[in-house]
C-alpha cells in the first residue's frame, strides 16, 4: 500500500511556502518559490504519490488551488481563522506554518472551509464586479453633489440620475463636476456591460431563476444569492443555513447561566447585506406578504433595527425552501414550505 504525502501550503500574493511529510510526520521536502503556479506544479509533481494539498482561503487562493488540482493531487482549502486557533505558535515564520499546515492535515485536523465549485465562483466574481462599479458610481455622484453645492447651483432631487439632465449641467463649468459626470458616463457604459453578462449567467442558472420567482429580486440579486448561498444542499437544514449567514443571535452558557448576544462576525458579510437589501425590496413589493406581517409586528415591539434582521431571517428560510424544493415562490406557501421543512 502507498504511503500518502501532505503537503501544506503557506500561500501569500508574492512568495508561496511548501512543505511535504510523511504520514509520521518526517519533513520530505519544503522549498520557497514565486507566485507563478507551474513552479507549485513542478513541487507538487515531484513528490511521491499519492499527494494531499492544504492551503488556507486567502484573497488568491484559486489559483494556488487549480494549480495543485491538476497535479492529481487531491486539494482542500482550510478556514484560516479556525486554523489559527488551532495551531498558534510563539514563533511564526511562513516556513512554520507551512508545517504546521502540513501535519494538521496529517492529522485529519484542518478545519475545512467550502470551496465552490467554478462555475458558482464566475457568479461570485460577476456580481462583486458589478457591485464595485455600482458603488463606485455612487460614491461619483456625491462627489458631484457636493462641488455644485460648493458653487451654490441650484438643482433637483437626483437629477444626476438621468444623463440628459445632468449634462445641462454642464453649463456653469464646473471642472470638477465636468470631470466626475465623464466619469459616471464611463462606469455607466461599464455596469450597461457586466448587466449583458449577468442576464446570460441568470439564464443559465436555475437557482437564480427560482429566486427571481421572489417578489422584490430582480437578475442582479438572484444572481448575487445564487452564487454565495449555492449550491444549497450543503446545508442539511434551514438553522445551520441561518447560523453560515449569520442572521441569528451568538450564545453563551456557563452553567446556568444563558446570554444571547450580538449577531455572529465571522460570516460572509456580502451574503448577509444582499438578505437584508433582499428583504427590503421584497417587503415593498410583498407588503401583504408573510415577511412584511412579522416585520411590522416586531418594530412595533422591538425597533427597527430587530425588524430588519428578523425580516431577512425570514426572507431565508423561504429561500431555503425554494432551493431546495426547487419550486418557485408561492404568496401563500403550503404548510412546512417557509420553514424550509
Amino acid at each position: 500500500m502507498k504511503t500518502k504525502t501532505f503537503v501544506g501550503l503557506d500561500v501569500h500574493r508574492k512568495l508561496v511556502v511548501a512543505t511535504a511529510v510523511n504520514p509520521l510526520g518526517k519533513r520530505i521536502r519544503q522549498s520557497s518559490f514565486g507566485p507563478k503556479p507551474k513552479e507549485l506544479t513542478r513541487f507538487i509533481s515531484r513528490l511521491p504519490k499519492p499527494t494531499k494539498v492544504v492551503l488556507e482561503a486567502c484573497s488568491v487562493w484559486e489559483r494556488y488551488y487549480e494549480a495543485a488540482v491538476s497535479t492529481g493531487a487531491e486539494v482542500v482549502v482550510s478556514h484560516p481563522l479556525r486554523t489559527r486557533l488551532i495551531a498558534e505558535a510563539s514563533i511564526k515564520t511562513d516556513k512554520v506554518d507551512s508545517a504546521a499546515l502540513a501535519n494538521l492535515l496529517r492529522l485529519d485536523s484542518i478545519p475545512l472551509t467550502f470551496v465552490p465549485p467554478p462555475e458558482i465562483r464566475a457568479l461570485r466574481r460577476l456580481y462583486l464586479e458589478r457591485e464595485f462599479y455600482a458603488r463606485m458610481k455612487s460614491s461619483t455622484m456625491r462627489h458631484a453633489y457636493a462641488r455644485l453645492s460648493e458653487r451654490g447651483v441650484d438643482y433637483g432631487k437626483g437629477v444626476l440620475q438621468h444623463r440628459p439632465q445632468r449634462e445641462k449641467l454642464r453649463k456653469h463649468r464646473i471642472r470638477e463636476f465636468d470631470r466626475a459626470i465623464d466619469t459616471m458616463d464611463d462606469l455607466e457604459r461599464k455596469c450597461k456591460a457586466l448587466d449583458a453578462e449577468i442576464h446570460a449567467a441568470f439564464l443559465e442558472s436555475e437557482d437564480a431563476q427560482l429566486l427571481k420567482s421572489i417578489p422584490g429580486i430582480g437578475e442582479l440579486m438572484a444572481v448575487g444569492i445564487a452564487g454565495f448561498l449555492c449550491p444549497i444542499d450543503r446545508f442539511p437544514n434551514a438553522d445551520k443555513l441561518t447560523s453560515y449567514v449569520g442572521l441569528c443571535p451568538t450564545t453563551h452558557q456557563s452553567a446556568d447561566t444563558l446570554y444571547h448576544g450580538k449577531l455572529k462576525k465571522d460570516v460572509n458579510r456580502t451574503l448577509r447585506a444582499l438578505l437584508v437589501a433582499a428583504s427590503w425590496t421584497h417587503r415593498v413589493h410583498a407588503p401583504k406578504g408573510e415577511v412584511a406581517k412579522l416585520v411590522r409586528r416586531v418594530v412595533r415591539r422591538k425597533g427597527k433595527m430587530r425588524g430588519t434582521v428578523v425580516g431577512a431571517h425570514k426572507l431565508l428560510r423561504i429561500i431555503y425552501a425554494i432551493l431546495k424544493q426547487r419550486r418557485p415562490y408561492l404568496p401563500r406557501a403550503p404548510e412546512g414550505f417557509a420553514s424550509g421543512q
